[in-house]
Protein backbone atom coordinates (compact mmCIF):
# COMPACT_ATOMS: atom_id res chain seq x y z
CA UNK A 1 0.00 0.00 0.00
CA UNK A 2 1.19 3.46 0.60
CA UNK A 3 4.25 3.80 2.72
CA UNK A 4 4.55 6.97 5.06
CA UNK A 5 7.10 8.60 3.00
CA UNK A 6 4.64 8.85 0.37
CA UNK A 7 1.84 10.51 2.36
CA UNK A 8 3.37 13.57 1.79
CA UNK A 9 3.16 13.18 -2.10
CA UNK A 10 0.30 13.79 -4.31
CA UNK A 11 -1.13 10.52 -6.01
CA UNK A 12 -1.92 10.09 -9.74
CA UNK A 13 -4.59 8.12 -9.60
CA UNK A 14 -7.53 6.39 -12.19
CA UNK A 15 -9.35 3.30 -11.83
CA UNK A 16 -8.88 0.19 -14.62
CA UNK A 17 -9.10 -3.08 -15.70
CA UNK A 18 -5.97 -4.52 -17.40
CA UNK A 19 -6.34 -7.38 -19.56
CA UNK A 20 -5.26 -10.59 -19.02
CA UNK A 21 -1.48 -12.03 -21.00
CA UNK A 22 -3.18 -13.05 -24.26
CA UNK A 23 -5.12 -10.15 -24.71
CA UNK A 24 -2.03 -7.22 -24.07
CA UNK A 25 -0.21 -9.80 -26.59
CA UNK A 26 -2.68 -8.93 -29.08
CA UNK A 27 -3.30 -5.58 -28.36
CA UNK A 28 0.38 -4.67 -28.14
CA UNK A 29 0.99 -6.76 -31.77
CA UNK A 30 -2.03 -4.66 -33.19
CA UNK A 31 -0.41 -1.60 -31.98
CA UNK A 32 2.86 -2.13 -33.47
CA UNK A 33 1.30 -2.67 -37.09
CA UNK A 34 -0.77 0.60 -36.59
CA UNK A 35 2.39 2.39 -35.54
CA UNK A 36 3.94 1.56 -39.16
CA UNK A 37 1.13 4.41 -40.28
CA UNK A 38 0.84 6.81 -38.09
CA UNK A 39 4.25 6.54 -36.57
CA UNK A 40 3.88 6.73 -32.94
CA UNK A 41 4.85 5.32 -29.92
CA UNK A 42 3.61 2.08 -28.75
CA UNK A 43 2.37 1.60 -25.19
CA UNK A 44 3.76 -1.54 -23.89
CA UNK A 45 2.14 -5.01 -23.53
CA UNK A 46 2.30 -4.42 -19.52
CA UNK A 47 1.04 -1.40 -19.48
CA UNK A 48 -2.30 -1.66 -21.69
CA UNK A 49 -5.33 -0.57 -19.59
CA UNK A 50 -8.87 -0.02 -20.39
CA UNK A 51 -9.39 3.10 -18.28
CA UNK A 52 -12.71 3.55 -16.34
CA UNK A 53 -12.29 6.87 -14.50
CA UNK A 54 -9.40 9.31 -14.44
CA UNK A 55 -9.12 11.12 -11.37
CA UNK A 56 -6.00 13.56 -11.51
CA UNK A 57 -4.17 14.36 -8.33
CA UNK A 58 -5.88 12.93 -5.22
CA UNK A 59 -3.80 13.90 -1.88
CA UNK A 60 -2.76 10.83 -0.22
CA UNK A 61 -5.17 11.27 2.78
CA UNK A 62 -8.07 10.77 0.60
CA UNK A 63 -6.78 7.42 -0.47
CA UNK A 64 -9.29 5.50 1.81
CA UNK A 65 -12.31 7.24 0.78
CA UNK A 66 -11.54 6.13 -2.98
CA UNK A 67 -10.91 2.41 -1.59
CA UNK A 68 -14.18 2.81 -0.42
CA UNK A 69 -15.74 3.86 -3.63
CA UNK A 70 -14.48 0.83 -4.97
CA UNK A 71 -15.47 -1.66 -1.91
CA UNK A 72 -19.13 -0.50 -3.44
CA UNK A 73 -18.34 -1.24 -7.20
CA UNK A 74 -20.56 -3.95 -8.69
CA UNK A 75 -18.13 -7.08 -9.00
CA UNK A 76 -17.34 -8.53 -12.28
CA UNK A 77 -18.07 -12.18 -13.23
CA UNK A 78 -15.89 -12.69 -16.35
CA UNK A 79 -17.97 -10.97 -18.98
CA UNK A 80 -16.28 -10.08 -22.29
CA UNK A 81 -16.30 -6.57 -24.06
CA UNK A 82 -15.07 -7.18 -27.79
CA UNK A 83 -12.57 -5.09 -29.28
CA UNK A 84 -13.21 -4.61 -32.66
CA UNK A 85 -12.24 -1.09 -33.79
CA UNK A 86 -9.08 0.95 -33.89
CA UNK A 87 -8.86 4.70 -34.87
CA UNK A 88 -7.04 7.74 -34.38
CA UNK A 89 -7.97 11.08 -32.22
CA UNK A 90 -6.65 14.47 -33.03
CA UNK A 91 -4.31 14.28 -29.56
CA UNK A 92 -1.90 11.51 -31.05
CA UNK A 93 -3.85 8.71 -29.28
CA UNK A 94 -4.51 5.53 -31.34
CA UNK A 95 -7.20 3.46 -29.82
CA UNK A 96 -8.58 0.29 -29.53
CA UNK A 97 -12.61 0.23 -28.68
CA UNK A 98 -15.85 -1.53 -29.99
CA UNK A 99 -18.19 -1.22 -32.11
CA UNK A 100 -20.84 -1.99 -30.16
CA UNK A 101 -21.78 -0.68 -26.23
CA UNK A 102 -20.58 -2.61 -23.51
CA UNK A 103 -24.32 -2.96 -21.11
CA UNK A 104 -21.53 -4.19 -18.08
CA UNK A 105 -18.86 -1.58 -18.53
CA UNK A 106 -21.49 0.93 -18.84
CA UNK A 107 -23.26 -0.04 -15.84
CA UNK A 108 -19.89 -0.16 -13.59
CA UNK A 109 -18.84 3.10 -14.88
CA UNK A 110 -22.01 4.99 -14.18
CA UNK A 111 -21.78 3.07 -10.44
CA UNK A 112 -18.08 4.44 -10.05
CA UNK A 113 -18.90 7.94 -11.55
CA UNK A 114 -21.69 7.60 -9.01
CA UNK A 115 -19.44 6.47 -6.41
CA UNK A 116 -16.97 9.02 -6.84
CA UNK A 117 -19.82 11.97 -6.72
CA UNK A 118 -20.73 11.07 -3.55
CA UNK A 119 -17.28 11.08 -1.90
CA UNK A 120 -16.84 14.61 -3.29
CA UNK A 121 -14.21 13.58 -6.15
CA UNK A 122 -14.84 15.59 -9.69
CA UNK A 123 -16.19 13.56 -12.33
CA UNK A 124 -15.80 13.31 -16.19
CA UNK A 125 -18.59 15.14 -18.27
CA UNK A 126 -18.37 13.69 -21.64
CA UNK A 127 -20.01 10.38 -22.19
CA UNK A 128 -17.81 7.35 -21.13
CA UNK A 129 -16.12 6.29 -24.64
CA UNK A 130 -14.34 2.97 -23.50
CA UNK A 131 -11.30 2.27 -25.04
CA UNK A 132 -7.64 0.90 -24.84
CA UNK A 133 -4.64 3.24 -25.77
CA UNK A 134 -2.38 1.06 -28.15
CA UNK A 135 0.25 4.80 -29.49
CA UNK A 136 0.76 7.70 -28.15
CA UNK A 137 2.01 10.96 -29.80
CA UNK A 138 0.96 9.84 -32.84
CA UNK A 139 1.81 12.11 -36.56
CA UNK A 140 -0.55 10.69 -38.75
CA UNK A 141 -3.84 10.59 -37.52
CA UNK A 142 -5.58 7.10 -37.98
CA UNK A 143 -9.05 6.70 -39.74
CA UNK A 144 -11.43 4.47 -37.63
CA UNK A 145 -11.46 0.68 -38.92
CA UNK A 146 -12.90 -2.78 -38.47
CA UNK A 147 -10.47 -5.03 -36.59
CA UNK A 148 -10.53 -8.67 -35.84
CA UNK A 149 -12.52 -9.54 -33.10
CA UNK A 150 -10.82 -9.66 -29.74
CA UNK A 151 -12.22 -10.86 -26.32
CA UNK A 152 -11.21 -8.56 -23.22
CA UNK A 153 -12.41 -10.40 -20.37
CA UNK A 154 -14.11 -8.12 -17.48
CA UNK A 155 -12.57 -9.83 -14.30
CA UNK A 156 -11.22 -7.12 -11.89
CA UNK A 157 -11.05 -3.09 -10.87
CA UNK A 158 -8.01 -1.83 -9.81
CA UNK A 159 -7.11 1.64 -8.24
CA UNK A 160 -3.78 2.48 -10.15
CA UNK A 161 -1.08 5.37 -9.31
CA UNK A 162 0.30 6.43 -12.51
CA UNK A 163 4.06 8.48 -12.05
CA UNK A 164 5.00 10.24 -15.43
CA UNK A 165 8.74 9.47 -16.60
CA UNK A 166 10.66 10.23 -19.74
CA UNK A 167 10.00 6.74 -20.62
CA UNK A 168 6.23 7.40 -20.07
CA UNK A 169 4.11 6.72 -17.44
CA UNK A 170 4.42 4.12 -15.13
CA UNK A 171 1.63 2.41 -12.96
CA UNK A 172 1.41 0.97 -10.12
CA UNK A 173 -1.53 -1.20 -8.62
CA UNK A 174 -2.78 0.11 -5.49
CA UNK A 175 -5.75 -2.50 -4.49
CA UNK A 176 -8.22 -4.50 -6.57
CA UNK A 177 -11.59 -5.49 -6.37
CA UNK A 178 -13.11 -8.28 -6.26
Amino acid sequence: MISLGERNRVLRLFFAIIPDKSTSVSLHANGNLLAKHSRGHVVAAERLHLTLAFLGEVAPERLDELLAVGERLPLLAGEVWTIDRVGGWPNGIVWAGSSQPCLVLSELVAALQQGLAQAGFPTETRPYVPHVTLLRRARHRLPPQDISPLPFVLRRVLLMESTLTPQGPQYRELRRWP
